[in-house]
Parts: structure tokens; C-alpha cells; sequence
């Protein structure tokens, strides 16, 4: 992790927003440094009411229908993208053997809250709608999510029916007064970060409609659900709490907290063995759900 640390801080000042994105966008591929994940790639659209939704296709081949997993990148609701997490997404194709849709959905402050949402809402149909096209298997499509993406993909899940979902150090509280944002050790997402993350997120209306996740009550009817922490990352709390909440509503729910991990390791499984490590072991985890026959009440609503 130090290497991947190390490259973070590498990486040029800049002055503005857009120029931050952009850079993360040229210096993404530096994360990879010689790990080529044995997948296809292919970018397309999803043509929506006054604006297209770009998704990048990872295909990690094998006989159809496959399942599928639809995934959202992190960035604090501002940053990242289907380049900057392009070896993300193609690790977890080849890791778990299912077509994965990473989705470019609108940042904040540009749109709103709900914006970003509606083109994940939207990423997530269209995938079902292009099953046979894609060789999936339209009832067992997943979704996946980090950081912020983990909480975009929690509630593209409370209105879809993925098959199950896999959130990683996801932003679960959004309370800017825990303790546990001054006391982690990561030493990429510090408390002022996170504090600004969450300013930007309430401002933009995150949760003008539904509270934040560990505070929400009508968690009953989720899928089966893994989370993946990382105990230096100032999130790990929360991860804990909101597993214990859907524990508590009937939610088969596992947890595992990755060890000497910090926020945002994801994006360094490329350099970082022990990353690596962490997300084969989220996908031997999802595995088994991602084969399991969909409910009977998926199949009739996608029927």
C-alpha cells in the first residue's frame, strides 16, 4: 500500500474541479503498473431523458447467460470516473467471472444528488433490458459499489432487485461530527475530507429524501448483502453499524474488515498485492450469490 500511497501523493496539484478529474483521468492507468486483468472491454450509452449515460462494458468471457454486476465508482460524489476506476471494475469482471457495467453517472455539485442517482437507476435497467445482448443472465444482476458508489448502489438497490450487492468502505452515516473521523489512521481520507464529502453531498440534497443509511428503517426487503471495511479508513465504524442494522432487520449480511487497509484500496489491487488479495476474497464472497436462482418475486418482475 505504500506504493499505491506513494503515486497518490505523486500526483499534480491542481487548481479547480475540472482539472482535478481530469488528471485523475490521465494518471488513472499508473494504478494498473503492469496488471492486464484478461477481460474485454467496450465503452457505450445509455440514451436517457436529455442527457446519455456512459457505461464501460468489462466482459470476462465464458459461455452465456453470465451474471452481471453493475458498479459505481467512488469519488466523494465529485470525482472519479469509468477511467480512473477501470482497473477496479476489470479486476472485479476477471475475479468474479461476470460481465460488469461500470457506470458514469453525473458528479456533484454540477447535478444534484438525485441526478447521480437517477443515471445509476437508469445504468441499472438498461443492463436488464440488454441481458440477451449482453449474454447475462437477467436474473442475476448484482450490484457493486465503493465509497460513494457504495451508497449509490444501497439505493439503486432499495428501488431494483439486484440478486445481491457488494459495498465496499462505504459512506454510511454522513455525520461530520463522529469521532471516528479524527481518530483513523488513513493517511489519504482525513477528517477535513471527509467533512467536505459530506457538506457537498447535504448541499446537494443527499438527504432531502431518505436519512442516511445506518438511520434508515426500511431496510428489510435488501438482497443479500457483503461489506468490505478497512480498519484505517475512517468509515470502518459506520460499516460496522450499518451491518449491524441490517443483521437486525433479517438481511443476510456479511462483513469482513480488511486488515491494514486504508480507504480506497480498491484502486490499488494494480500495485498492491495484499489489495488484490482483498478483492478475490469479495469476489470467492459474492460468488455463491451471484449463481443462486433469483427470487421468485425477481423473476415475475422482470417477467
Amino acid at each position: 500500500m505504500d506504493r499505491y500511497v506513494a503515486l497518490v501523493r505523486a500526483t499534480p496539484p491542481t487548481a479547480d474541479i475540472e482539472t482535478m478529474r481530469l488528471v485523475g483521468d490521465l494518471t488513472g492507468r499508473r494504478y494498473a503498473e503492469g496488471d492486464a486483468p484478461q477481460v474485454a472491454r467496450f465503452d457505450t450509452f445509455v440514451a436517457a431523458p436529455g442527457r446519455e449515460i456512459a457505461l464501460r462494458i468489462f466482459d470476462p468471457g465464458g459461455e452465456g447467460p453470465r451474471p452481471a454486476i453493475c458498479y459505481f465508482h467512488g469519488g466523494g460524489f465529485a470525482f472519479g470516473s469509468v477511467e480512473s476506476f477501470d482497473i477496479v471494475a476489470a479486476a472485479l469482471a476477471e475475479a468474479t467471472g461476470a460481465v460488469v457495467a461500470s457506470v458514469q453517472y453525473r458528479r456533484l455539485p454540477e447535478t444534484n444528488y438525485a441526478g447521480a442517482q437517477a443515471d445509476c437507476d437508469a445504468a441499472f435497467a438498461w443492463v436488464g433490458r440488454q441481458a440477451e445482448a449482453l449474454a447475462i443472465d437477467p436474473t442475476r444482476i448484482a450490484v457493486a459499489g465503493d465509497s460513494a458508489g457504495a451508497l449509490l448502489a444501497l439505493a439503486c438497490t432499495a428501488t431494483a432487485r439486484p440478486i445481491c450487492q457488494l459495498l465496499f468502505y462505504g459512506t454510511f452515516a454522513m455525520d461530520p461530527d463522529a469521532p471516528a473521523y479524527r481518530s483513523a489512521l488513513d493517511p489519504m481520507l482525513t477528517a477535513d475530507r471527509v467533512g467536505q464529502y459530506i457538506a457537498l453531498f447535504t448541499r446537494c440534497g443527499g438527504l432531502d429524501a431518505n436519512p442516511a443509511p445506518v438511520d434508515r428503517d426500511d431496510l428489510a426487503d435488501l438482497p443479500p448483502t457483503h461489506i468490505v471495511a478497512a480498519e484505517h479508513d475512517p468509515l470502518c465504524a459506520e460499516a460496522i453499524t450499518f451491518s449491524a442494522r441490517l443483521e437486525k432487520a433479517g438481511v443476510p449480511t456479511t462483513l469482513h474488515i480488511a486488515p491494514d487497509m486504508i480507504h480506497g484500496f480498491l484502486r490499488a489491487v494494480g500495485v498492491s498485492a495484499a489489495a488484490r488479495a482483498e478483492l478475490v476474497a469479495a469476489a470467492d464472497a459474492i460468488r455463491p450469490l451471484l449463481s443462486a436462482p433469483a427470487s421468485t418475486e425477481i423473476r415475475k418482475e422482470i417477467a
